[in-house]
């Protein structure tokens, strides 16, 4: 090994302990809370880890020690180093000589005594937002919280959510203990009003203890691969444990953890090609004026809506579940190459956020990373290009800047070159979303240059050539979506691929991926579907398919770093029976991989969701999610491990959570998910369950907040079951933009053309349509449907500024009840009296009325 290659080889160990160290070095406040007091000779403290006490926690005016979880920080690296020397390369010993070994680096960040040391201080402080060196960690005092929680805080306050104080607000709702999974039970948070309410040490203790079982089972055949499981492992157990019990109660400590850890391997590497630009003074590492080490990276795929939902055929849509998964496995692939390239060689610490066709990632922001990201930019628009011919474009930019620890703002770069400065991380967020809109607004402005002729010059086609059914574009490659149809639709071979992924991933429990060039033959065999996108492989398998692999030969394919096992919905991911080099383990949340199934186990076509009534699109999101991120977080709480605890939540409740509403008795059948991430749905299914899922998403996601003012708004289409889908989801889509300006708190929703509050409006139209549905039966009062139409014809009247409405409404009813049962006379003249004292509920009556029609005929179709 030449001089190069050594000082390359030692960099990148370093490099390796930087991160580790940074992803591990508030584990100690699991562990505290965990285990008895400092002051108790019965916790789990070694008596080598307590003489450091000295050197690693900063005395109190008390003379108390400090931010004392970090002597569990170093007591948990000690339990973990026969695990860590399994690790080629990694061997380090707990208390020798060296500097900056493994335990110095995690355990010494708040009495650094060595520049690097300093660096993972710094990367602690630029991911809480807070100068901690000015604002020590209170862990006895009782006084910053008006629930009395006693001399042990620390073990009794629970995750506060992220969402309590958005807009100024004062909730007290907050998360228990429990391992990560999408089931309903301990999903949601409860309110906090006394101490009993909170967390204890005990169960502190029982997550504990699963967490170090699991521990053992991680993979350590290279440091990518265990540190890769790590991150899986720490989402799973810490994602509900507050950061810090004195200012940061409503972050979770996964998500600090990890911003410090991708911050750290930021500012290592940037300090690498440019050490001028620190100065380490008195233990403590500052950087120059004017400096910004770190970019923040985004990516926005474009064309999302016209990809799905645009097929050219009724026949070509049961590729729509396959197209929705397939964005999200291009997008997973961009953040996979990112994440690999040569130059960069980041990890999933350094994702901040991905779900809804986006994603950001702090990257060093250096001239290779920059490089790396401009070349790698050009191949993913040509690609896309020649796979999908302009229907989907990735935007891809990004802002460099600098936490300023003085005044806890940011400093950042404008689209000018300009330094901007002591802004709120929220202009920060604005600044990239801004440089990606002008991105959107120059599509092909790379293929311009390098494809000219394929924009703007008439191909020559094959004479053999057909259209494709779904995307409506000529090739001579189309081929047969089915071959056993005899008549056969035709499409393009990657439409094919997406029409398999739907069809198989109702089945599928996990996905590998891995980075080859050419796609495995043994796999294929094997697998339920692939697909290869930017190169990388992408297979679906079910769980017993997986574990028939033989282990050799699992061995052969995994011999890259780069292959990956990711469980479906599934956090349950350390399985000992399946076992390869190099195979990393984790998990994903996606929405909607299960669909409802007829009787044959297939895949329910949109003529058998409608079941012999009408069918149903939907679309939902949030309402004012830009202006939560940019404004929503006060700015004592705005931080980088705040916004990914936010974006985190989000992706919980959509990516995770609807799967398990979706499960329910009354939708499991009847409703499909074809698209749920970042903050937004889409869904098909039979008109009546839509309505009601609608409604559970609504009321299970105010509950998931904790609050009315964070709300979801959508619409649904109600169209016959032949309806062009590509159409219904364009009517869903203006029937959501409607209930987006029902005004400015929005919290609506749209259907039969009608948009109404989700508050007392759809309660008040629910009750109305019950109360028709049960007076029409044939088998109860048999009241006459003609009410139906002429409450309808009144609203009508009324939108058309028609005075006589009023006496006409007075008049029918009184002549309609005349002779019926006394249960339709008193209702008539509660409807008369509800009509006349509130104008609006002619609108929200007849809109009853309608839903009331038909679900009447919905019961005679049956």
């Amino acid at each position: 090994m030449n001089d190069k290659q050594h000082i390359k080889s030692h960099m990148e160990r370093q490099r390796e302990l930087v991160y580790l160290a940074a992803l591990l070095h508030d584990i100690g406040k699991f562990y505290q809370r965990a285990d008895k007091s400092f002051a108790d000779k019965k916790n789990e403290m070694s008596e080598d880890v307590l003489q450091l006490a000295n050197d690693i926690c900063p005395l109190h005016k008390e003379n108390n020690f400090g931010h004392q979880h970090n002597l569990w920080t170093a007591q948990f690296l000690k339990e973990i180093e026969p695990i860590l020397n399994k690790i080629p390369d990694f061997t380090q010993n707990a208390f020798d000589d060296i500097q900056d070994n493994i335990y110095r680096l995690a355990a010494y960040h708040h009495k650094p005594n060595s520049e690097l040391q300093a660096l993972i201080s710094l990367a602690d402080w630029w991911s809480a937002g807070i100068e901690r060196r000015k604002r020590l960690e209170v862990e006895e005092d009782d006084n910053l919280s008006i629930i009395k929680w006693g001399n042990r805080r620390n073990k009794h306050i629970p995750l506060y959510s992220i969402f309590n104080k958005i807009n100024n607000g004062n909730h007290n709702s907050a998360f228990g203990l429990k391992a990560l999974s999408i089931d309903e039970e301990g999903f949601f948070p409860s309110k906090i009003e006394k101490k009993e309410d909170g967390i204890s040490q005990e169960k502190y203790a029982a997550l504990w203890k699963q967490f170090k079982e699991e521990i053992e089972k991680l993979p350590t055949d290279s440091f990518d691969i265990f540190s890769e499981g790590l991150i899986y492992l720490l989402k799973k157990y810490t994602w509900c444990i507050p950061s810090n019990t004195t200012d940061m109660e409503n972050v979770s400590l996964f998500e600090h953890l990890k911003t410090t850890a991708a911050f750290a391997d930021c500012l290592y590497l940037y300090e690498q090609e440019n050490p001028d630009d620190f100065v380490f003074s008195n233990n403590r590492l500052t950087i120059k004026e004017n400096v910004k080490p770190v970019i923040l990276l985004g990516g926005d795929l474009s064309g999302i809506q016209k990809f799905i939902y645009n097929i050219a055929s009724r026949k070509a849509a049961v590729s729509l579940k396959g197209r929705s998964f397939y964005l999200q496995l291009l997008i997973d692939s961009i953040i996979q190459r990112i994440i690999s390239h040569e130059n960069i060689k980041a990890t999933l610490s350094h994702v901040v956020y991905s779900s809804g066709g986006k994603f950001y990632m702090l990257l060093p922001n250096t001239d290779n990373v920059k490089n790396a990201i401009a070349n790698l930019k050009v191949e993913v628009e040509n690609e896309l290009w020649e796979k999908h011919h302009g229907q989907l474009i990735v935007n891809i930019d990004f802002v460099p800047f600098a936490y300023n620890n003085k005044e806890r703002k940011i400093d950042f770069e404008n689209d000018k070159h300009e330094t901007v400065t002591n802004q709120p991380i929220g202009e920060l967020w604005k600044a990239l979303a801004d440089k990606l809109v002008v991105q959107k607004n120059q599509k092909f402005k790379t293929l311009l240059n390098n494809k000219f002729s394929d924009l703007f010059e008439v191909q020559p086609v094959n004479k053999d050539a057909k259209v494709c059914a779904v995307t409506g574009i000529e090739s001579d490659e189309c081929v047969a979506i089915d071959p056993k149809e005899e008549i056969k639709t035709y499409v393009l071979p990657i439409v094919r691929k997406q029409a398999e992924l739907g069809k198989t991933l109702k089945d599928a429990d996990c996905i590998l991926t891995h980075l080859y060039n050419e796609e495995s033959s043994y796999l294929n065999t094997r697998s339920k579907s692939n697909i290869a996108i930017f190169s990388v492989s992408n297979y679906l398998f079910d769980e017993k398919e997986l574990k028939k692999i033989d282990d050799e030969d699992l061995r052969q394919i995994t011999s890259a770093d780069t292959c990956r096992v990711r469980w479906i919905n599934n956090t349950s991911f350390l399985d000992p029976d399946i076992k390869g080099n190099n195979l990393s383990y984790g998990f994903q949340f996606y929405g909607g991989n299960e669909q409802a199934k007829n009787s044959k186990n297939e895949l329910k076509t949109f003529e058998e969701l409608a079941d012999k009534s009408y069918f149903g699109v939907l679309r939902m999101d949030v309402d004012n999610l830009g202006a939560i991120f940019i404004k929503g977080l006060p700015d004592e709480d705005k931080s980088f491990s705040a916004y990914s605890t936010l974006s985190f939540m989000l992706e919980y409740f959509f990516s995770g959570y609807l799967n398990t509403i979706r499960k329910r008795d009354n939708f499991i059948n009847d409703v499909n998910i074809i698209y749920s991430g970042g903050d937004d749905v889409f869904a098909v299914g039979k008109w009546n369950k839509l309505i009601e899922f609608a409604e559970a998403i609504r009321s299970d996601f105010k509950k998931f907040v904790g609050r009315n003012d964070i709300s979801i708004s959508g619409g649904i289409a109600i169209v016959g079951d032949k309806f062009p889908i590509a159409k219904a989801a364009e009517m869903a889509g203006d029937a959501e933009s409607a209930a987006k300006k029902f005004g400015p708190e929005k919290n609506a929703f749209n259907m039969f053309g009608e948009t109404i509050s989700w508050g007392k409006e759809f309660e008040f139209v629910k009750d109305y349509k019950s109360q028709f549905v049960e007076l029409c039966d044939e088998k109860g009062e048999n009241m006459p449907r003609s009410i139906l139409h002429r409450i309808m014809t009144f609203a009508d009247m009324k939108k058309r500024g028609e005075i006589s409405y009023v006496w006409n409404t007075a008049y029918f009813l009184k002549r309609f009840s005349s002779g019926k049962s006394d249960k339709i006379k008193s209702f008539c003249r509660n409807l008369s009296t509800e009509l006349i004292e509130l104008p609006r509920n002619y609108e929200l009556i007849a809109l009853a009325a309608r839903w009331t029609e038909l679900e009447l005929k919905k019961r005679n179709n049956v």
